[in-house]
This record gives C-alpha cells, structure tokens and sequence, in this order.
C-alpha cells in the first residue's frame, strides 16, 4: 500500500508547484529579426500560444544599416504591452546577432546592424586571437574588427544587452549574442583583452533572470542563429536558415573550426554550433534571386561540416523555396523537413527548459530503485539526505547507481565532509553534493578539494569502480569530464550563511546554492518571524543572480513555493517522501 501511494503522489508533485500559480509559466516570446519582430505569449503547462503576431523592424535611417536605437526598445515595449492583458510572468529574447551601439557620455550611437560591413581587413593582421575560442570568424560586420584602434568608448552594447539596459537597467545578454561581436571566449564568456568600451556587457553561459519589466522577468537575450537551431528539435540534423541572410548550421561536440566554417557557442559548454555564412550572394535578397548559384554554395557548404542525412529548411524565405532546396538535397541523400516560426520554436524551448527544475527528498525509505519511480514522473533531479536520513554506504551505493542507469540526477546532502566521506561517496558514482549549514566560503571549499580532481581539487584516483562503471576511459580524459559533471551546492540556512552568501557563491566549484527555510527562521536571529525570513530568502536570490549562479530552496511551504517562484529559482526541492506518503495516505482516508 506505502509503495502504491508514493508511485500516487509522486507524480503530482510538479503538478503542485505548477498549480500554485499558473502565472508563472505564461512566457513572453520575442524574436527581434531584422525585417519583423515576431513575438507569442506561450503558456508552458499547456504547451500552447495564447496569442502572437508580429511587427515590421524600424526602417533605417540614411545610409548604411543604421537605426535610432529608441525606435527598436519602443518597438519591443509596445509589444508588452499588446500582450498585457495575459500577464506573462517570464520574458524570454533571441536577437539579431554581430550589431552594436556604443555610448560616450550622454550620447548613445543609433544601432548599427550586422547588415552594415566596413572593417578594414588591416585590422585583422593586428589582433592577435584564436577565432575558435571566441566563437565567430573574421568578416566585415565584426565589431572586434569595425571598432579596433578607435577611441575607447564608454559603454559598448550588443543589440540584447542594450533592450536589457533600457527595460531592467542592466547590461546583460547569454554568451551566445555577447560572441557575436568578438570581445568574449566561447567557453565562459570571458573578455579577451580587446573591449573597445570601459563598460562591457555581461556575458552569461545559462540562460539565467536578469531583471524585471512590467511585472516579467527578463532572461538574458540568446543568439537569433542558435535560438533558430534549438527550435528545429533535431541534434541530428542540418537547420538550413533562409532570412534576409542564409546559414546551414549543425551542432557537435568539439570547438574547431575549420575552412570557411566557425564554431559559434550554444547552450552547451562543450557543443559548438559549426555553421557556414555567405549562401545568399552579396547585393541578393532572397534565394529566388539566384537559385543555382545558391545550390552551389550550399553543396560547398555541405562539404565542410560534419556529415548529416537530414535537413530542417526553416526561417522567412524558406517556404518560397522548399521545393526546390529539398529536391537537389534529397538526390544528394539527404532528407528535408520544414519548421515554421522557427526562431518562436526556439525560444518555446527554452521556456520549457527554464522552468524552475523540480525535485523532492529521499529522507528514510530504504528503497534503492526510488530513482525510477522518481524518472517515471518527470522529477528533475532528487535530494537524498544523509544529512539527518539512517542511511548506510551499502544503501547509497545501490541508490546512487540506479540513479545513474536510469539518468536520473541525485544531490547527496551529506553531514559528514571528510575526505574519507566524500571520496567514498565520489567512488560509488555521486555527482553532486550538498553541503548543510554552509556558513562561510572555507566551509564549501573542504567539498570542493575532496569531490574534484586536480587541477581544481585533490580528489584520489581510483578509477576501477562504480563511478566508471567499472570502464575507465584514459585517465587524462576522464579528470576533466568528472570534473565539469561534479555539481557542488552550498545549503544556506543560517542568517550567517545569509550574509556571506556572495563569497560563498564567489568560490570557484561552487554550482549554486539551496536555502534551508526551516533552520533559517530557527535562527535566533530570525526568531521564526515570517516577514525577516522572506527578506534573507531574497537576499540570496539576489547574490546568486549578481554572481550568475542558480538557486534553490528545499520546502514543503506552498507560500514559500510561490515566493520562490516570483523570485526566478532555478530549483525547488518540494517535499519528501514522507510528506507524500503522510498525505497520500491521509487523503485515501478521507476519500472513504
């Protein structure tokens, strides 16, 4: 009867977060292109539009591609405002790419599109870069190249970071835009040393809150070419994207570049979208214009990235020309399928995937195969609490396995940091630890050094274990990918922890952190009231936004729930099993 409850409930646990305020999953679409800016306000419990449509981009002024930038954050605003009346609580943005503006003093330059070449190929014999790490090429309408040796200006902004600017007064977008304009490395969205401007954007890596407009919250701006490529639903595949320019693209693991082809950052660390430009003739507008030298192009295209056997042919101008494209492609071996609104596509997605990441508690059930059931529901990810569970090595080694074979993420919260604790935990196959009561950065640093291999900690080697299932690979492979798959949390539950809640978050290896609500307001600083407690869980939602990480909160608290919610977690661990087999078996109680 416990085991038919629990499968019972446990399926109904994001349910209850999703149904204590649908609100926060109407999400506000906007694809800024450069002839529309497409936009929908999508609801992702359902998975449906609840309405759409689309505006001309501002024309342009005199000559050149050059547009007043006022007329594009108006354009944008004007489109909150047309879908006001669903009250989207979340704002998701993909952007033209390589434009620009630049502000000295009070005077902010118009926008100037990737549409308007101009860099001296002079320019490009003095930089010393390797294109690869920043994830674009040498071409004309690179601001590295257009701006290099000109006087240093006050603010550069790419055209995200600039919308972020004017509607929540931050200067902000994903390293997928921020590349674009050749100032940052693919991999962290680092500077390179060559920022024209005294104040640069910030570049995320996780598509991540950045502020708030009209009652929205605002995450960072991604690349309109990846966005487009995330909404063709296929990995496997070629996106062939026609628009007022044309990219065949294809995403793999690797960072090369190579002949006529860049290696542009996606959602991943270690994925590269290559992609080959150029397949619309220079002074065309369309394929239409030049049918058969586009074909040619594309066959070259095709030669210079990895082999694919299919083909998603989506963006304005292709429905023009699917027939004729997926014809020669299709004699060539390669199939073809056609996706509309691509970019929307996209941007539905990632709403879908920035959804808070729901979990539960494992706190007393020896039951090593609750990871199933736990997969079997669509829970995110699990918290087995060693902690203040009874559980032995024998259990945890048979619990974290599982975890592993069914692809199911399981954080150990532990009591006990000790290098012989966190190495053994490490051995049997544990990817992420949780670390209660942290207080201080020297607190988490004790995990970081036993849990991750040199260079970034001290863990011992011993790879013939459960951890390779019992397959090591080369060990100077194996380091760095153990390494990037360990995710670190600090668990803030003290006013203590609260005030150095941004060093801990600092520490490098720490991956975010989880509040612990019910110590936090037992905290005699707290002193259990309510209105104190809200404010220390805003506190640190703040600090993890500032320092670019995810947060999360552990509670059975629907109020605490929703304030979450409205605060941007990235995490919610709702509950334990115990919570839910307590209640299931109260209400089939109640039922008869």
């Amino acid at each position: 009867m416990s085991l038919l409850v629990l499968q019972f409930t446990l399926k109904f646990v994001r349910g209850i977060i999703v149904a204590k305020g649908s609100d926060n999953i109407k999400n506000l679409l906007i694809d800024v292109g450069s002839s529309f800016i497409k936009y929908c306000v999508f609801d992702t419990t359902k998975e449906t539009e609840l309405c759409g449509g689309r505006i001309p981009f501002p024309e342009r002024t005199g000559d050149g591609f050059r547009i007043e930038a006022c007329r594009i954050v108006s354009s944008v605003k004007n489109i909150f405002d047309i879908c006001k009346e669903h009250s989207p609580r979340r704002a998701f943005f993909s952007v033209q790419m390589h434009g620009y503006l630049t502000k000295c003093g009070q005077e902010i330059s118009p926008y100037i599109s990737w549409r308007e070449g101009g860099a001296s190929s002079e320019n490009a014999v003095k930089l010393d870069v390797e294109w690869d790490k920043l994830g674009t090429s040498c071409k004309d309408n690179l601001p590295l190249l257009k701006l290099f040796g000109e006087k240093r200006y006050d603010i550069f902004y790419t055209l995200g970071s600039y919308l972020m600017h004017e509607l929540a007064g931050v200067n902000a977008t994903h390293v997928t835009d921020a590349c674009a304009s050749g100032y940052y490395y693919a991999d962290n969205g680092a500077l390179n040393g060559y920022a024209p401007a005294s104040s640069m954007p910030r570049a995320y890596t996780e598509v991540s809150p950045v502020g708030d407009y009209c009652g929205c919250t605002l995450y960072t701006p991604v690349g309109d070419h990846q966005a487009s490529f995330l909404g063709c639903c296929r990995e496997d595949a070629y996106l062939l994207n026609i628009g007022t320019a044309a990219q065949l693209s294809c995403v793999e693991y690797s960072g090369k570049a190579g002949e006529n082809r860049e290696a542009r950052p996606y959602f991943e660390a270690e994925k590269r979208l290559y992609t080959v430009n150029g397949l619309i003739a220079k002074g065309k507008y369309g394929v239409a214009d030049d049918v058969s030298g586009f074909l040619e192009r594309l066959d070259n295209a095709i030669d210079v990235l990895p082999k694919k056997h299919h083909a998603v042919i989506g963006g304005g101008g292709a429905a023009d020309v699917y027939g004729i494209i997926s014809d020669h492609l299709e004699k060539k071996g390669v199939s073809c399928s056609q996706v509309k609104n691509i970019g929307i596509e996209g941007l539905k997605r990632l709403a879908l995937f920035a959804r808070p990441l729901i979990g539960t508690m494992l706190s007393e059930l020896n039951f090593p195969n609750f990871p199933i059931i736990a997969k079997n529901a669509k829970l995110d990810f699990f918290i087995i609490d060693n902690e203040h569970g009874a559980f032995d090595y024998s259990f945890l080694g048979q619990v974290i396995m599982n975890s592993r074979l069914c692809d199911m993420q399981a954080v150990i919260r532990i009591g006990d940091s000790s290098r012989a604790n966190v190495t053994k935990l490490c051995d049997m196959g544990a990817t992420g630890f949780l670390l209660p009561m942290t207080n201080s950065a020297e607190d988490i640093m004790k995990v970081i050094r036993y849990a991750k291999y040199v260079p970034e900690g001290e863990r011992g080697i011993s790879t013939t274990r459960a951890h390779t299932l019992y397959s090591p690979p080369p060990l100077e492979e194996y380091i760095g990918a153990a390494n990037r798959k360990m995710k670190i949390y600090a668990q803030i539950e003290t006013v203590r922890g609260v005030e150095n809640a941004s060093g801990i978050l600092a520490v490098k290896g720490v991956d975010g952190v989880f509040i612990g609500p019910n110590d936090l307001s037992a905290d005699r600083r707290c002193g259990f009231d309510k209105k104190k407690l809200k404010e220390y869980i805003t506190a640190v939602a703040k600090a993890a936004v500032a320092a670019k990480k995810p947060w999360g909160i552990i509670t059975a608290s629907d109020e605490l729930t929703e304030l979450a919610l409205d605060l941007g977690a990235a995490m919610i661990s709702r509950g334990s099993e115990l919570n839910m087999l307590i209640n299931g078996c109260k209400k089939v109680k109640e039922r008869f």
